[in-house]
Order: C-alpha cells, then sequence, then structure tokens
C-alpha cells in the first residue's frame, strides 16, 4: 500500500503493474501529463524551501492550497497527491536527519530539493471513471483534456484507489492500486518460528523449530545480473568510442536504459516468486514468526575485490525482505530481523566455533566428535531460528532438506490501450 499522507484502507490493497502500448498522440498526452506534473512537484518543492529559508514549516494543507492556486492542467486530487508525497518525504528525511545526529553528530541527508523536467502522476478515485466503450478516462481538470486509456476488461469490477502513470526506460506503465475488500488476518499466536538467511548464491534459506528446511535456489537471479552486466559492458565500449552528447551516444545510452529497465522486470519476477515460496513454505508448517537474518551492513568498511563488490552490492536482499515481509503479514505471519553474527561458522549440531568461514556450499564442522556435513545457509538458517526462539545458537538442526529449482521467467505481453482518434 501507499505510504502518503492521505486516507488510507483498512482493507488489503495490491498494486497491478500494466505495460502500456500507446498510440503516438497518446505518448505525446502522457509526456505533457508528466511534465507538468514535474513543473508542479518543483514548484512545491521550492516553495517548501523558501519557506523554510524563512525559518517557517508550512503545513501539508498550506502546500496544497499554494499548489491549488497555480492553475496548473492536472486535477486537483492530482496536486494534492504530489503535495502530500513532498510531506511524506520531508518527515522521512527529519526522520533520519535526527537518526544522524544522535548517532554520529553529523547531518548529511538533505531534505527535498531536485526540481525535475519529469514526474510521476498520480490520480486518485474521484479523478477515475470507465466510459461506456470500455476506455478508463483520467482527468486532468476542466482546462484540460483528459487521458484515455482501454484497459482489460477484468478491471472494470475493481475497486481503483488510484492510478499513477509512470516512465520506464522505454514503454509508459500504469500502476493500478486496488482494494481488495479482504481484511488482512490477526498476528497469529500459535505455531513456530522460524530463521531465514539471506543469501547471494541461494536467494534464502528458511528452517523451522522442527527442522524442516527450505533452500530457494538464486542461480537465475545471478544468471540475469551477470547477462546485465556484461550488455552494459558491450554498450559502454562503444559508447567510449563516441562523442558525449552526440546522437549515437545517445542512442547507445537509451539502449543501455532499456536493458536495465528490462533485467530490473526479470529480477522483480524472480524475487516475487522467490518470497511466494518462503511464504507458502511457512504457511505449510504453520509458522508464526519469522526472524530474518540482519546483512545490511554486510559491505561497509570492507574491501572485497572487484568482482565480489560487484555481487555484493546488486544483491537485492532488501527488496527480497521488503516483499517477504508484506506477504507474509497478509497471511499473519510477523517478520522480525535479529543480528546472524556467527550464523554460518557455528555448527548447528555441537555449537562449535570456527575461527573461519566455511569455503564453498557445504559446511563440515571441524569438531572431531561432530563432523557434520550440512548445506552452508541451511546451517546458518537453523542458527538464526534457534537464535530468534532460544536466545543462543545450537538448539535447533536440520531435519530435512527441500530444493527448490531455478526459477523461471515467464514473457507477459503489453496492454493495448490504444483508443480510437475522435474519442
Amino acid at each position: 500500500m501507499s505510504n502518503m499522507a492521505y486516507r488510507k484502507s483498512s482493507t488489503l490493497c495490491t498494486v497491478h503493474l500494466i505495460h502500456l502500448r500507446l498510440t503516438p498522440e497518446q505518448v505525446a498526452h502522457c509526456e505533457r501529463l508528466r511534465r507538468e506534473a514535474g513543473r508542479c512537484w518543483s514548484d512545491l518543492v521550492t516553495f517548501h524551501r523558501t519557506a523554510r529559508a524563512a525559518h517557517e514549516w508550512p503545513s501539508v494543507r498550506e502546500v496544497e492550497l499554494f499548489g491549488a492556486a497555480q492553475g496548473y492542467a492536472l486535477h486537483s486530487q492530482s496536486i494534492q497527491a504530489l503535495a502530500q508525497q513532498l510531506e511524506t518525504n520531508l518527515k522521512t528525511a527529519t526522520r533520519l536527519r535526527q537518526q544522524e545526529l544522535a548517532e554520529t553528530g553529523q547531518i548529511t541527508t538533505q531534505y527535498p530539493y531536485h526540481t525535475p523536467t519529469f514526474q510521476t502522476l498520480v490520480w486518485k478515485s474521484p479523478a477515475l471513471q470507465w466510459q461506456a466503450d470500455g476506455s478508463l478516462r483520467l482527468s486532468n481538470g476542466k482546462s484540460a483534456a483528459p487521458l484515455l486509456l482501454r484497459l482489460p476488461d477484468a478491471y472494470h469490477d475493481a475497486d481503483m484507489r488510484q492510478v499513477a502513470l509512470c516512465w520506464q526506460a522505454d514503454h509508459y506503465e500504469l500502476a493500478l492500486t486496488i482494494d481488495t475488500g479482504r481484511e488482512p488476518l490477526p498476528p497469529r499466536t500459535e505455531g513456530q518460528g522460524a530463521g531465514v538467511d539471506l543469501g547471494e548464491v541461494y536467494i534464502a534459506a528458511l528452517t523451522a523449530e522442527s527442522g524442516e528446511t527450505l533452500v530457494i535456489n538464486g542461480r537465475g537471479l545471478r544468471s540475469e545480473k551477470r547477462r546485465l552486466n556484461k550488455r552494459l559492458g558491450h554498450l559502454s565500449a562503444k559508447q567510449a568510442t563516441k562523442q558525449k552528447g552526440s546522437t549515437r551516444w545517445k542512442k547507445l545510452q537509451r539502449q543501455k536504459d532499456k536493458e536495465r529497465a528490462h533485467s530490473r522486470r526479470r529480477q522483480r519476477d524472480i524475487l516475487h516468486k522467490a518470497s511466494r515460496q518462503a511464504v507458502s513454505f511457512a504457511e505449510a508448517h504453520d509458522v508464526r514468526t519469522l526472524a530474518v537474518g540482519d546483512v545490511r551492513d554486510i559491505q561497509d568498511g570492507v574491501n572485497l575485490g572487484r568482482k565480489s563488490n560487484q555481487k555484493i552490492s546488486q544483491w537485492s536482499h532488501g527488496k527480497f525482505e521488503h516483499y517477504l515481509t508484506y506477504k507474509a503479514q497478509q497471511v499473519g505471519i510477523a517478520v522480525e530481523s535479529i543480528p546472524e553474527d556467527y550464523s554460518t561458522r557455528t555448527c548447528s549440531v555441537c555449537e562449535h566455533v570456527a575461527n573461519s568461514p566455511p569455503r564453498g556450499r557445504l559446511y563440515r564442522c571441524r569438531n572431531p566428535k561432530c563432523r557434520v556435513l550440512l548445506h552452508r545457509d541451511a546451517n546458518g538458517s537453523a542458527n538464526i531460528c534457534s537464535r530468534a526462539v532460544y536466545g543462543c545458537y545450537g538448539k535447533v538442526q536440520v531435519t530435512r532438506i527441500t530444493y527448490r529449482r531455478r526459477i523461471q521467467f515467464r514473457r507477459r505481453s503489453a496492454v493495448d490501450t490504444r483508443v480510437p482518434s475522435g474519442r
């Protein structure tokens, strides 16, 4: 769900992304709307920055009234959404600045100051209307022409809370926030705990208190990242021989943007499927709480070499944890983050701690009296589960491991949203 500062739904909302196919007239119309939204956003940012310089802090209502008085060719609800998004960004920046001041004594986070040419445009439910021919009418106020898009019939009866028009490198995308009408399940009070060990080779390993373990293969994700890196390297080598800003240089830059957008969609698809597998495993084994090992600072202050630094910097553990969290909360499973120090080098059977992390994909206990052989991520997830439930390592042992095969892609076609001319 959106975190904007306006009314929130008490029921579950989902976001549907639609790849748009548009006529040249529709493309030009979308560009004008995004440019007008960029002008509105820039004016709101400048207004708030000027007020702060005069030691004033305008309320979100004052920002909305300022935007409404400027005569933008946008719906009043769209202007309101931009003002509320600015308020959300300001609150986030304030919280981060207070946190930095308390921890380091220095403030590095800045308040919003960018004045972009284009901005994502949002329509709320009052600006949405279905036409008799099945097209969706997105109102832009009385002074501007509406945007008409033809969507699949499945969305005609949907309870749409808002619609966002986004530009994704080479195409426009419509993000529909739909209210499902389903109440979120209350948090579970009974069940077992489970530990989640995030990884770069294997996306995640989950171990429940009973010892049941799931290992989700991440080689498809690694393969896609490797393909993108090689493709970008090839295009960058060509681009290096061209004059920056030339027609050929810009064409190569557009190709790079398209490759990034294409890869981002494929990686997002893999992470969604992997998080769904993890939540399904938790539901099947009556898990009450998922304890995820905290790896946010894994790259801080270390230099692992050029290749390893690239792998770690492209590791999508934050997105996966976000997908895992909201999917788990929808079914009443709580998600918490706990430290995972020494979870990889500690034996989950005998609690022996090795002097160095294991090499390879298998964990071999170096205790002569144990010598257990386990998948290294399964061993780590068992220790995380043990720490979350019992407060120490070595209380949960792996009894059975289920491996998920490499996640496959499914190609999706764009939705033809073209409306015949003359409407």
